[in-house]
């Protein structure tokens, strides 16, 4: 299991090397021409959606492009100026949701848009990692903007200058995006099934 992939060597963006380890198993078997190779097979729980119909194909679809936006809009606004723009209180909280804005993005590219159903790390560095995320995002986006009154209040000035309102926009753009993601898995269920229901193979299914 390497840094760019899952246990079966498919690409999951950053994986976490021993987190779900204990998940797998790897055995030597032998193949049809007697050669010995390695066999995965995985031992933990599944995650099951309870709606895999094209309605959810769709929220995945509408949770990915919001954190496609989510990204470009804070990039965009951290390479623009504005009055406050040369404050900590506004940069420090923007450069910290680039982080979270980063990992949004990598579990928008492991969402199981046509696999089902789900083992735990699967679930965990797509759905629940974006759901993360996207709150981790939110918080700090919200926190610039609130910063950016912050330093008008600390200055006694409330002169909107070139920039200013246009900046204001584009973060409450991020903002939103960050909410629009956690109201979309808001409506996702999911249900926890053993081992046992779908073996020990690593497979995928289709929608």
């Amino acid at each position: 299991m390497g840094l760019f992939t899952d246990p079966s060597g498919k690409w999951s963006g950053f994986t976490d090397r021993t987190k779900y380890v204990s998940d797998f198993k790897t055995e030597l078997v032998k193949d049809q021409n007697g050669k010995t190779r390695k066999k995965v097979t995985y031992h933990g729980e599944w995650t099951v959606l309870k709606d895999t119909g094209t309605a959810t194909l769709v929220k995945f679809i509408a949770a990915a492009v919001l954190a496609v936006l989510n990204g470009v809009f804070l990039v965009w606004t951290m390479l623009t100026t504005h009055a406050s723009c040369g404050s900590y209180l506004v940069i420090v909280p923007l450069a910290a949701a680039l982080f979270p804005s980063l990992y949004l993005l990598y579990g928008a590219a492991a969402l199981p848009y046509r696999r089902q159903p789900m083992r735990r790390d699967q679930y965990m560095h797509s759905i629940t990692r974006m759901q993360r995320s996207s709150l981790g995002a939110g918080v700090f986006e919200l926190a610039a903007i609130l910063m950016s009154f912050l330093y008008r209040i600390l200055h006694s000035d409330w002169t909107f200058l070139t920039g200013d309102r246009p900046f204001l926009v584009r973060i409450a753009v991020t903002v939103a995006c960050c909410a629009g993601i956690l109201i979309l898995f808001r409506s996702i269920d999911t249900d926890e099934k053993p081992n046992e229901m779908y073996g020990s193979e690593i497979k995928t299914r289709l929608f």
